[in-house]
């Protein structure tokens, strides 16, 4: 034997051997039950979408059922209970059935939904932006501004997908997830990149030729970059939101101050009394008022989606700053990755019906949760 190489006899009934299989275990069973309650919650924001009045017609609508979809897809990678995990790492993969295609399938699927639904989220922001702080139109969104909106998490997610499944970079290193670039599990200790132990059929190394670069930089644009975004975007809402409500003060203001006498005194003189134009004032001022009603409601709900991201993610941002720094992830992150990682849509379909139960308890009457919902 080389030096340097662990018995397998000492590798299987070693004490970190034995935790890691444990944990494995804990993380499995977790994240998979977190991830079933999400694809329920996503399945729920489509059929809801499905059956309202405006369907499909709005870029918010649109832009939640990219989001849930990519959840799906999210959650369905994760929710497999371990069982597409190679078996040579049985030894510390609980319910490690599968093999380097099934790893391969479960890292594809998982790459792609997650990149998609961060990048999704960056794109209901904006979304929120371009109609707050810029004022822009809906058809003006719809046709200059949405494909973008999709575009980008698609595109990036399928890229980046399928980059790493061709340069060999997705990989089970004994975790739950096959997203390691590199495949360096505890067997290979000692062992040459390319080489095969006996009693196993995945290459030691594997992927460490390929596009580990590339795997760091999508990885830091996504979970640096991406979250500033998020921030500054619901800075600028707010700013927005707060311009619009100063103007309507200090219009409010001038009203005030100019009294009845200067007021009927000003129609006169300008010869602007007349019904009509009293009636489209009346009609302006209540516009205005719609209009900063609607942006106040805009902002709060971009915050809720901001902080749904943020809760749902913020665990796997420290985990990669840990990673990036080369120090060890505390296996309580990684418990409250399995937890939180899986359910952002459950947070976003909670969002995505409380304005039909605020609208339902409006109309009078003691109305739950679930009957404004059915």
């Amino acid at each position: 034997m080389v030096e340097g190489q662990i018995p397998l006899e000492e590798l299987l009934i070693a004490d970190s051997t034995k935790e890691a299989y444990n944990h494995s275990k804990a993380f499995a069973i977790t994240r998979a039950s977190m991830a079933i309650t999400s694809i329920i919650s996503s399945s729920l924001v489509i059929w809801l979408i499905a059956n309202s009045k405006q369907r499909l017609s709005t870029t918010y609508h649109r832009i939640v059922i990219g989001m849930s979809i990519a959840d799906i897809l999210l959650s369905l990678s994760l929710a497999t209970f371990n069982v597409v995990t190679p078996s040579d790492l049985d030894y510390i993969g609980w319910n490690a059935h599968g093999n380097q295609t099934s790893c391969n399938a479960q890292g594809f699927i998982e790459t792609f939904g997650g990149f998609s639904g961060v990048y999704y989220s960056c794109s209901l922001n904006i979304y929120y932006l371009a109609v707050v702080h810029y004022e822009k139109t809906d058809q003006h969104i719809r046709n200059k501004i949405e494909p973008f909106l999709h575009g980008v998490p698609l595109g990036f997610g399928l890229i980046v997908a399928i980059t790493l499944l061709v340069k060999r970079n997705l990989n089970n290193g004994g975790g739950e997830s096959c997203i390691e670039p590199v495949y360096d599990p505890p067997h290979c200790i000692g062992y040459e990149d390319g080489d095969i132990r006996e009693g196993f059929t995945i290459p030691c190394g594997r992927g460490r030729d390929g596009a580990v670069l590339f795997f760091d930089l999508v990885f830091f644009i996504t979970m640096f970059i991406v979250p500033c975004v998020i921030v500054i975007s619901l800075g600028m809402i707010y700013r927005g939101v707060r311009q619009q409500e100063k103007k309507m003060a200090r219009y409010g203001e001038r009203a005030l101050m100019q009294g009845p006498q200067q007021t009927a005194t000003a129609a006169n003189d300008s010869n602007e009394g007349t019904p009509n134009t009293l009636l489209s004032k009346i009609l302006r001022r209540k516009t205005k008022s719609i209009k900063q009603s609607n942006s106040r409601v805009v902002l709060q709900r971009a915050f809720a989606y901001t902080c749904s991201f943020f809760l749902t993610w913020s665990w796997w941002i420290i985990a990669v700053v840990l990673a990036f720094a080369g120090a060890e992830v505390p296996n309580a992150i990684w418990y409250l990755v399995s937890i939180f990682g899986p359910l952002q849509d459950t947070w976003n379909l909670f969002i995505f019906i409380y304005p039909k139960v605020i609208a339902a308890k409006s109309k009078g009457g003691d109305v739950t949760w679930w009957q404004a919902f059915v």
